[in-house]
């Protein structure tokens, strides 16, 4: 269930992330967030990113708890994943084991979507991208400090800064899931230390993504 509703959430994040992969995958140039989460899964996420996002690392540890039919099921997990440019890693820190994947053709549509655009354009670009998708733009909020884009996707709910997601409640068939930053800070020097590979991971390479239809926007 956990799987389902980090699919759901994954699904429209990564959408509006690919119009804006390469020119800009966000629209601030570096940054440092710590998240909380809630609901059936409990934990925490930090993430850190350079160069627009271009470079990303995101630390998940988390454990999740499910009843069903009055059995109850709980899972840790501790996981990582690292960015650069067009190539994800993946990596399941307990079992030492993750994947490697490259997203070329995904890169080549977001720069072409992106490039030359100044930030009006890419923010325009970025509520076109979610109406586009079945979202419902609700208008602005100020989280943390910053004025939040607002919008909904069936019954789930996000705040976003700037193509940054710092808020998001999903909800479905019972099961809930939140993550909700509880510190941001912008525009820092972030260590290059933080986007080297672990050496104590297997990595299987699964090739290049699929590519994703995306309707281009001149």
């Amino acid at each position: 269930m956990k799987t389902l509703l980090i699919a759901l959430l994954s699904a429209l994040l990564s959408t509006v992330a690919m119009a804006q992969q390469q020119g800009k995958y966000f629209f601030v140039k570096s940054g440092h967030i710590e998240y909380t989460l809630g609901g059936n899964t409990t934990g925490t996420k930090s993430v850190w990113f350079d160069n627009y996002g271009m470079l990303m690392y995101t630390l998940t540890e988390s454990t999740t708890t499910v009843k069903i039919l009055g059995m109850k099921s709980t899972t840790s997990t501790k996981e990582l994943e690292i960015r650069k440019g067009n190539t994800i890693w993946k990596a399941d820190l307990l079992q030492k084991t993750g994947t490697k994947m490259t997203i070329e053709a995904q890169t080549e549509v977001g720069e072409k979507l992106t490039k030359g655009k100044t930030d009006a354009q890419l923010h325009e670009l970025e509520r076109k991208t979610l109406t586009d998708m079945g979202a419902e733009i609700e208008g602005y909020e100020t989280f943390l400090g910053k004025n939040c884009l607002k919008f909904k996707w069936g019954t789930t709910k996000f705040l976003q800064y700037k193509g940054i997601p710092l808020k998001s409640d999903v909800s479905t068939l019972g099961v809930s899931y939140t993550e909700t930053a509880t510190g941001f800070d912008t525009n820092i020097s972030v260590p290059a230390a933080k986007f080297e590979i672990p050496a104590n991971v297997k990595f299987e390479d699964m090739g290049e993504m699929m590519n994703m239809p995306t309707n281009e926007t001149n």
